[in-house]
């Protein structure tokens, strides 16, 4: 009963939780939760030659200019890694690892949600906008999974659908996920910078 009143208090993004197990304090959580989840809905699409085919084109400027790209990689990570000075966060093995997982979750989320699912929900549907339907329902769902897997409150959850539109925009006006990518790994290290430990997000 005075579990129950007193429930274990959310943190900046994760909504409050009543027993210590249903709380989302440790790396191996978020990533058998989260990251599990994301990346298996990204393999499956990529199982599809269609989604093949398109993530090798939206990967064509990176073909192209592959020394472009590893500028702009190391611009971002030391944007990182200056903001963890700045902050005076202890960059030991777990921050390293934590950021090199932000950067792959951002490769899964963005080959899933912003490429392929799109295409999947658009692909028998003619007449109608990419942009407006696939890219709605598939952020749409990329909101409720963050909700579900880790928790997240429902603002939280809210600017995490408007990102994912944004996303979703810069790559239909682009054609460049390199770049997406780059920039949502940037946007989620900002969002949640510190690996998960102890009882805060």
């Amino acid at each position: 009963m005075k579990e129950a009143s007193n429930p274990i208090p959310a943190g900046r993004l994760q909504r409050a939780a009543l027993t210590q197990k249903n709380y989302i304090s440790k790396f191996r959580q978020v990533l058998a939760r989260h990251g599990l989840t994301m990346t298996s809905i990204a393999i499956i699409c990529l199982l599809l030659p269609s989604i093949q085919t398109a993530l090798l084109s939206s990967l064509d400027n990176l073909f192209r200019n592959p020394l472009k790209y590893l500028l702009w990689s190391l611009i971002v990570a030391s944007f990182i890694f200056g903001f963890l000075k700045y902050t005076k966060r202890e960059i030991d093995f777990r921050q390293l690892i934590w950021v090199g997982y932000l950067f792959l979750i951002s490769v899964v989320e963005e080959i899933a949600f912003r490429l392929s699912l799109p295409l999947l929900i658009t692909s028998d549907v003619t007449g109608i906008s990419f942009f407006w339907i696939g890219a709605l329902i598939s952020n749409v769902l990329f909101a409720a999974i963050h909700y579900f897997t880790l928790r997240w409150k429902l603002n939280a959850c809210i600017f995490t659908f408007l990102g994912g539109m944004g996303f979703s925009r810069m790559l239909d006006t682009t054609g460049d996920l390199t770049a997406v990518i780059l920039l949502h790994w940037a946007i989620t290290f900002l969002n949640t910078p510190k690996a998960p430990k102890g009882t805060s997000d």
